[in-house]
């Protein structure tokens, strides 16, 4: 059986170390086609997940791979082991420079979101780590972390994702009493590491209802939510499941605790 934390902190570091250099760089834009996740693959989400290929490869793991760029695919034959990557989370932050990215790497024992036992999601600025194995808890680097107990919006800072070229009226709409009702606002750009920022009280909740979010951007961070005791839900309350597939998506609720996360859902639904 493969040391999935080693081998992951192992490609994770080798990523941060590779890429953040290219960081705003003409290099790192470079359009490379369209990745099955929809979106359009640069050389920098390219490099991020071809380092993590090559450490599967080069350790004789078999695995299925579910990665933004690529899509599903067998590693060394496949097998029961499911690898969901994102490579780099926030790649608009990326090429700008912001600093505010993530890689996001998670092992499952089957095809779906609840089947995930170890997720890891590092900062590409800082080098900050955060992960989670079931039943274990989760960890800020090597610190246990635990959500956030405000229990109120009007006192909470909440991230919500406003990108969305669709129908925007709509999606602000859907929001706005959210917005209206939160202490403090905040618009990050990386799914994984906004979750991964609720579960270690960083931010008192995010909000995403645009239906647009991936398996590979919520694999690793959801499990980190789950083991540090917060909540991560659908819009109607419901646990969030998902097929592991790069074109799969959905919205999500995530909140430190329950009373914040049953005020939210009361003035969305």
């Amino acid at each position: 059986m493969a040391d999935w934390p080693g081998l992951f902190k192992e490609a994770a570091t080798e990523i941060l170390q590779e890429t953040q250099p290219l960081f705003g760089s003409l290099k790192a834009k470079e359009k490379l086609g369209m990745g099955a996740g929809g979106d359009i693959t640069r050389f920098i989400d390219a490099l991020a997940e071809s380092i993590v290929i090559g450490k599967l490869q080069n350790n004789g793991v078999s695995c299925i791979l579910v990665s933004e760029e690529k899509g599903t695919q067998e590693i060394l034959g496949g097998g029961t082991d499911y690898v969901i990557l994102d490579g780099i989370d926030g790649t608009t932050n990326a090429l700008h420079r912001i600093p505010f990215s993530a890689a996001s790497i998670a092992h499952s024992f089957g095809p779906s979101l609840s089947q995930v036992d170890y997720g890891l999601v590092v900062d590409l600025n800082s080098g900050t780590e955060f992960s989670a194995m079931k039943n274990k808890g989760a960890y800020e680097n090597n610190r246990l972390v635990s959500p956030s107990e405000i229990t109120h919006l009007e006192e909470a800072i909440v991230s919500v994702e406003l990108s969305y070229r669709k129908d925007f009226d709509w999606l602000v709409k859907r929001l706005m009493p959210v917005i209206s009702h939160a202490s403090k606002l905040r618009q990050l750009g990386s799914t994984a590491l906004e979750n991964a920022y609720v579960a270690s009280g960083i931010l008192d909740a995010f909000v995403d209802l645009r239906g647009l979010s991936r398996a590979v951007d919520l694999a690793a961070a959801t499990l980190i939510v789950h083991e540090a005791g917060a909540y991560i839900v659908r819009p109607d309350g419901k646990d969030l499941d998902m097929e592991l597939g790069a074109d799969v998506r959905t919205s999500f609720v995530t909140t430190g605790n329950k009373m914040l996360l049953e005020e939210i859902l009361d003035i969305i639904s």
